[in-house]
Formats: structure tokens, sequence, C-alpha cells
């Protein structure tokens, strides 16, 4: 009996080594943030949480919990919204559908959403925002030209392309607390029916920085942290094998993907967190990077739960993603148990 007791301790002990040797990570908890059919998109540093609901019939409206439920902040005239980002003073930004069928960045103070304008054309997209209350995000110039941009002091401003020929196009995507913008741009020569795709960061003032892929045609930068490190997804040489990206000092690291052919990585907090969502030839699962591993959500939290994506990552270890559990989808916000 005492050697059993004894083997049992071994097995036990072993896998709670395993456990922790492979997670690398906090179990976390799952704090429903918004209701059925609904998705978290950004998180702040306070635990708020932004993304979009089901206003009903289908129809996706924009929402900010900020400690006291989801509030729907409605649209620019049009039917739909959904919001990207929200800084520390509580201001969100994201998208709207206007009355005349277009969309529009918007600003949200906590009482009225503004329409930010586009660069010439008819559209725009805010994808995030600092708490100087910088927005950086995408706005076509005409046709189906788009640039990305930066926008302070009432000003929205175009902030060009890589070296590029043929057709020219960027995408802003994130900024940081000292003006740092991550994003994605035409590079290099066109040549179809692919054009060169590669992710960027640039000062709000400087030069954009191509950050290169893993010797595919094309990566995008879609998170920065307060240490200048970017995250995103780069294509390899091999066909349909893309992965998730840590850019630090220079160096774009390949932190691969959970298995299954790609991975992208959407945001990364200042302990160097990352979180995103893998895929490909299995149903994409949101996975968390952390201390040179990366473990999919659902084995951190209790059973039943499955997590499509996980978006964004605070410095207190707080995730804002997607989470399903016996078929129904809702935003979530994981927050670490210990």
């Amino acid at each position: 009996m005492q050697a059993i007791r004894h083997l049992l301790r071994f097995f036990l002990l072993a896998a709670c080594a395993a456990f922790l040797y492979g997670c690398a990570a906090p179990a976390y908890k799952v704090t429903i943030v918004a209701g059925p059919g609904s998705a978290a998109l950004g998180i702040n540093e306070a635990g708020h949480t932004v993304g979009y609901l089901d206003s009903g019939g289908g129809i996706a409206h924009a929402f900010a919990n900020k400690g006291a439920g989801a509030a729907d902040l409605g649209t620019l005239g049009g039917s739909g919204s959904r919001a990207w980002a929200i800084n520390e003073a509580g201001h969100v930004v994201g998208q709207s559908d206007t009355g005349d069928g277009a969309i529009r960045a918007f600003f949200h103070d906590g009482s009225t959403m503004t329409d930010l304008g586009t660069l010439g054309g008819t559209d725009s997209v805010a994808r995030a925002i600092n708490n100087d209350d910088t927005v950086v995000g995408s706005a076509r110039i005409s046709g189906d030209e788009w640039r990305a941009f930066s926008y302070a002091n009432g000003a929205m401003a175009n902030l060009g392309t890589l070296p590029s020929s043929g057709r020219f196009y960027s995408f802003g995507y994130a900024i940081n607390q000292d003006g740092l913008i991550g994003g994605s741009s035409s590079a290099g020569e066109y040549t179809a029916p692919e054009a060169p795709v590669h992710a960027f960061v640039r000062r709000t003032s400087g030069k954009m920085v191509d950050l290169g892929t893993f010797g595919g045609v094309y990566s995008e930068t879609f998170g920065v942290n307060d240490k200048d490190e970017a995250v995103g997804v780069a294509a390899t040489a091999e066909l349909l094998l893309d992965n998730a990206f840590v850019y630090s000092g220079g160096v774009l690291n390949d932190i691969g993907n959970l298995g299954d052919g790609y991975a992208e990585a959407f945001d990364i907090n200042n302990k160097s967190e990352v979180v995103g969502r893998s895929g490909g030839s299995t149903p994409f699962r949101g996975f968390l990077y952390r201390k040179g591993s990366m473990i999919a959500l659902d084995t951190l939290v209790e059973a039943g739960w499955t997590f499509p994506e996980a978006r964004g990552i605070n410095d207190s270890s707080q995730i804002a993603g997607t989470g399903c559990k016996a078929g129904v989808c809702y935003a979530v916000r994981l927050d670490p148990s210990k």
C-alpha cells in the first residue's frame, strides 16, 4: 500500500511539473463581458474591454465594458459598428457604418461618437489609440487605395507606404505611448497575382522600417508595446505556412504556431507576453506566448471553453478575446487566478 501511495505521489508530481513546464503561465478564470454573439477586441490597463455585440437581428454594434456591463456605443447613422481599442481615459476608437453606406473611423469620448473623416476617399477605420489620444488606422485616399494614418489634434496624416511599385497601399494597426506605429504596406516590385506586403514600424514623424518576412511574400504588424517590441504574422518560404512573430532589438523572431500551419499575434504587453490565434488545418485557437512557450488558452481554463482568438493583453496579464461554451460565443476577459 505504501509503495502504491509513493507511486501515485510520483505521478501527481510529474503531472504538475509537466503542466508548469509546458504552460509557463498562470491559470485563468473566464469573465463574460458581453452577451451571446459578442467578441472582445481590445483591453486597457484597468481591464475595461471593447469589441462588438449583437444589437438584435444579427447586427453588430460597438460596445465598451468599463466595469458596469457592456454599453452599446451606437453608430454614425448606419446599421453596424465595432470598437477596436480603448485607452486609459476610457476613450474608444473603431469603425461604424454611416447613413450613406460608407464606413468611417470613429472616436468615442464616453458620451459622443465622432467621425474622424478620411484622406479624401469614402472609407476609414480606426484600430488603435494611445493615452495621448493619438489614433492610428487606415483610410482611403481615392478609389481602392488605402493608406495608414495617424490622427491627432483634429488632423489626419497620411503615413505613406514602403518603397513599392505598381500598387500602393498601407494599413495602420497599432501605436504605443511613445508614438511607435505598426502596420503593413505594399513593398517592392508588384508581380501578379499577389503583391508583396510587409510589416512595418515607424514613429509618427519618421520613416517606415520594413520588418521583412520569414522567406515568404507577406507580413503584417498588429501590435506594439512600450518597449518598442512588435508582433504580427509573417509568411515562410513554405507555401501556406505562416508563423507569428515578435520583433525586438531589430530582429524578426519566429515564435511558430500550435502545430497547425498558421499563427498570427495580435498584441504584446510590457512583460513581452503575446496573444493571438493559431489554426489553418484545424479550427483557430487563441494562444498565449510567454517565456518562449506558446500554449492554447483552452488548456489554461476550466473544461468546456474554447477560444477562437485572443485579441488584447494588458500588463496585469488580463486577456480580451472570444470564448465559446456549449456552442455559444461571448466577448470574454481572462483573469489570472493567481
